[in-house]
């Protein structure tokens, strides 16, 4: 996994603020996919940056000369072994003298510490925690070399609800599951591949389809090769588990989402979700879903607001790849858009709800993964509505 960009940026940072000193807060980063918590000194800014299947969550808190910093990163693939040293060893380029540098543990986790001076005149002390799905990094930067509250940041980390990591969570598994089963490939070597269970045998073992494989690759398998799958794609991509023959319904509100500057990948002829002169209808709030579904299904996708007040819309693609989610979708197989139908540029009161929108998709030969988003028209990043997948 390569988080070395981050981790140099933040080396080599010389930061100077004003800011003065207040009382330490904790933050919770649940809402970023990482179960953990943390204090600053000051209240911390955020950031968040893609690099491949790697999401980086910047936390940066800023007293006087003194940076502190978090770096939670989550992966939809896993983390190598070893990775807490090897996240102090990307910044080598950037370190004059290493003054200290220990393996430690945190908790169960594999962690690493380490101080030292840099090119730049600064000094750091970090503490690397390592996952087999996120890493956590924490550093302090500043002028001197001394750390007076170094143990009380360090210390304030709570690790409180991560992913499933090697050794599991969960004894048995069902039928419908989302799992990742450890999987040997003679080509690209061990690995951890997301997979569903189709059956529980009578022997104990799991038949279990893995995806993006043809059903040739379907293999029953020990549950010790099995572990549950972090299904919060990417922090920002919630899990349905609808099912063939039943309607699933979820609510939500706008504001739990976020502008989508870029509308560009939707009308271009390798999605062709919508037209750009409909750009208007999806420049609100975006919420994002997922959910699997079976061969030879079909799926209707119904966005109901509540109470008949905002605005919004409902789109979808099939053939979803945990890597790319708008606005960063090369292609996909199928995408529809569910809006209010207007003529020409004349624009329909937008104070208006246009009321239900749905759309349909269906898998053929297939299991495929279905990326759903609701979307509010312009203006609108706030209001209730409900989510209806029915499933057939």
């Amino acid at each position: 996994m390569k988080n070395s960009k981050i981790v140099c940026l933040i080396l080599l940072m010389g930061i100077i603020s004003t800011t003065q000193a207040q009382d330490w807060q904790v933050a919770g980063l649940s809402a970023d996919g990482v179960g953990a918590k943390i204090a600053f000194p000051a209240p911390p800014t955020k950031t968040v940056t893609q690099n491949g299947n790697v999401t980086n969550y910047t936390y940066k808190s800023v007293v006087g000369t003194d940076v502190y910093m978090v770096v939670a990163s989550t992966s939809t693939g896993v983390f190598p072994k070893g990775n807490a040293k090897q996240s102090f060893d990307n910044s080598a380029k950037s370190i004059k003298k290493v003054q200290k540098q220990e393996a430690v543990f945190y908790q169960k986790y594999e962690a690493y510490k380490a101080q030292a001076e840099m090119n730049n005149g600064s000094f750091f002390t970090a503490q690397y925690v390592a996952h087999s799905k996120i890493n956590i990094q924490m550093l302090i930067i500043s002028k001197a070399n001394s750390f007076p509250n170094s143990d009380k940041f360090f210390n304030s980390l709570v690790i409180t609800a991560l992913p499933a990591d090697e050794t599991g969570t969960k004894s048995s598994y069902e039928v419908g599951d989302r799992v990742e089963v450890f999987y040997k490939d003679p080509v690209r070597g061990d690995t951890w591949l997301h997979a569903m269970v189709l059956k529980v045998q009578a022997d104990g073992k799991y038949f279990v389809n893995y995806d993006a494989y043809a059903e040739s690759y379907d293999e029953a398998v020990e549950g010790a090769r099995i572990r549950p799958m972090n299904t919060n794609i990417q922090g920002k991509v919630q899990f349905i588990p609808a099912k063939k023959g039943q309607v699933v319904s979820v609510n939500g509100n706008l504001s739990q989402g976020s502008i989508m500057e870029d509308l560009e990948w939707a009308e271009n002829s390798s999605n062709a979700c919508w037209v750009g002169i409909r750009n208007v209808e999806f420049e609100g709030n975006h919420v994002f879903y997922w959910f699997d579904l079976p061969k030879k299904s079909t799926v209707k996708i119904t966005v109901i607001p509540k109470g008949n007040q905002p605005r919004v819309n409902v789109y979808g693609f099939v053939s979803f790849d945990f890597k790319f989610i708008p606005p960063n979708l090369p292609r996909c197989i199928s995408c529809e858009a569910g809006f209010q139908q207007w003529v020409s540029n004349n624009l329909p009161d937008f104070t208006k709800s246009a009321g239900e929108q749905s759309i349909e998709l269906n898998a053929i030969s297939s299991r495929m993964k279905v990326f759903v988003a609701v979307a509010g028209a312009k203006g609108f990043t706030s209001g209730d509505y409900e989510l209806k997948i029915e499933m057939k």
